[in-house]
């Protein structure tokens, strides 16, 4: 009697079911060990779902168990089911853990022999091995299935790059939030009969730097940080508002200036009223872009100078305030205001103080905060502005 009769070889036929449809779908409790229970649990997932691939699985597990079975006698053969979990990897590859102890116990195999649906479930192998060899895998796969599984592990794969790699994120996310963003200020503004412009600018700008590899060029330069990058792109964008803002000015005020030279000076207070009219929105929301990218900057290298650009985003917004009432009294007013009493004159005045209250009350609040976070923030002298900017 040889060694292989005393102690016959164990062998499980192993089916795994990484997502768990087994047990979301027919509620079955895993691990299943046995070949009638394979069947049972088999049948009711066909049934649930007639295009669910681990149920092939299932009925593959069976058939290769019975071939076996009829074929050595010296072995002794077990088919088992796992199921992970629907949570996700982490969560199902321990779940799969925990069973396959479980079911080793119940029948101590000294080999494996895999059977899968396809590419998902074979990340298992590793976690198998860890506990017992595997003497074999062998894919069940529907016809035509087995190429779209993979070209969808693939096309996956891709999709997480473009979120987790910055290089392809900021082609794919910035560039269109930059292009939102400028959109939705124009339409704040009801200046969207500028929107194609200004996207086509923005589009062709980035072009042109990508085609001719200026951004390269500056990357050899100096490296700058990611926070760097923010100020970059807001300064991008407020260079472009800007572009619009002088085109679109230009393109309002031509038809208005004399031919003559002589009466410049009689259309001039019409002219500088038109300008401020046209010309005052985007201006601050160019300078706002590009306080805000500079604050982002400042804030992530830990730069007092941050404070600045806060209570410059207020001062710009009174400074708009106060454009557009002084366009009021240059454009509305029939005759020039004769005396402080004029409406136009008192809703100047007005903007001018509360544009004098805000700033000083964000100078003040601005004060109190740099106290609060002197710990994180530090004065920065331009040596050490000029190291920030290489990274």
């Amino acid at each position: 009697m040889t060694a292989a009769d005393k102690f016959p070889l164990k062998v499980l036929i192993l089916c795994v079911d990484r997502d768990n449809d087994i047990g979301t779908k027919t509620e079955a409790k895993t691990p299943i060990v046995g070949r009638g229970e394979i069947i049972d649990a088999a049948t009711k997932l066909a049934l649930k779902d007639p295009e669910e691939a681990d149920a092939n699985a299932l009925f593959g597990a069976v058939r290769m168990y019975d071939m076996l079975n009829a074929g050595r006698k010296d072995e002794e053969y077990q088919v088992a089911a796992l199921a992970g979990s629907e949570l996700g990897e982490v969560m199902a590859d321990r779940k799969l853990a925990v069973e396959l102890k479980e079911t080793l116990a119940r029948f101590p195999a000294q080999d494996v022999v895999l059977v899968t649906d396809g590419f998902g479930d074979e990340a298992v192998i590793p976690i198998i091995q860890s506990y017992v060899p595997i003497m074999s895998v062998k894919r069940i796969v529907v016809r035509h299935s087995q190429s779209i599984e993979e070209s969808y592990a693939l096309f996956t794969r891709y999709v997480r790059r473009v979120f987790e790699e910055p290089q392809y994120s900021r082609l794919v996310f910035g560039v269109p939030g930059m292009i939102l963003i400028v959109l939705a200020a124009l339409w704040y503004f009801d200046l969207l009969v500028y929107a194609g412009l200004a996207s086509m600018f923005i589009i062709g700008s980035l072009l042109l730097i990508k085609g001719f590899g200026v951004d390269k060029r500056f990357a050899s330069l100096s490296v700058p940080s990611p926070a760097g990058h923010v100020r970059l792109i807001s300064t991008l964008a407020a260079a472009a508002i800007m572009a619009v803002n002088v085109y679109q000015t230009y393109t309002v005020l031509v038809p208005y200036v004399p031919n003559d030279p002589s009466l410049v000076w009689v259309a001039l207070p019409t002219l500088i009223g038109m300008v401020l009219v046209r010309a005052t929105d985007l201006t601050i929301v160019a300078f706002t872009f590009f306080l805000v990218g500079s604050g982002v900057y400042y804030y992530f290298t830990h730069d007092t100078r941050m404070w600045r650009d806060v209570v410059g985003v207020v001062v710009c917004l009174s400074v708009r305030e106060i454009g557009l009432r002084a366009s009021d009294i240059i454009m509305k007013a029939p005759v020039p205001p004769q005396n402080i009493s004029d409406p136009l004159v008192t809703s100047l005045l007005l903007v001018v103080t509360l544009g004098i209250a805000s700033t000083g009350i964000s100078i003040f609040i601005v004060s109190r905060m740099n106290r609060r976070y002197a710990s994180y923030f530090r004065k920065t002298d331009s040596k050490e502005a000029s190291l920030d900017e290489k990274g």
